[in-house]
């Protein structure tokens, strides 16, 4: 399946420690959320984490029971075909439409034939509309 979709990420800023991921990860699995897609960062010693799971709600009421603040941003997910060019496609697409790509994180494993594709851009309403007419286009 290929689509475009408006969508929410849970974001969590703590201080940088050592096994955070971890932590968070365990905390969600074992209420049998599953992650979809993850990006982190540091800066300055605070630790950023992007998550969309199969159920941002209970992540964040997950979170909250464990003196977590998260909160959710929105974001653009995309599944797409996961071959040569695409990306480069996509950014072309939205670069044509005066659309400014702010945050991308995206993954697929060598035996996928999709991608799943986080992004949050400029203006979010617009790269909805120009990559919906650029899925079918390319899948």
């Amino acid at each position: 399946m290929h689509s475009v979709t408006h969508g929410k990420e849970v974001v969590l800023r703590v201080t940088n420690d050592i096994g955070i991921l971890g932590e968070v990860c365990r905390l969600v699995s074992e209420r049998g959320i599953s992650v979809k897609a993850v990006a982190g960062s540091v800066e300055e010693g605070i630790c950023t984490l992007r998550i969309v799971t199969d159920d941002n709600l209970r992540t964040c009421d997950i979170l909250h029971e464990h003196a977590y603040k998260p909160v959710e941003e929105s974001v653009v997910l995309m599944d797409v075909l996961h071959k040569p060019g695409m990306l480069k496609k996509l950014a072309n697409r939205l670069g044509a439409e005066g659309v400014d790509i702010r945050r991308l994180y995206a993954s697929v494993s060598d035996k996928d034939t999709d991608c799943l594709i986080v992004m949050h851009t400029t203006n979010d309403a617009k790269a909805l509309i120009a990559l919906s007419e650029f899925v079918p286009e390319y899948a």
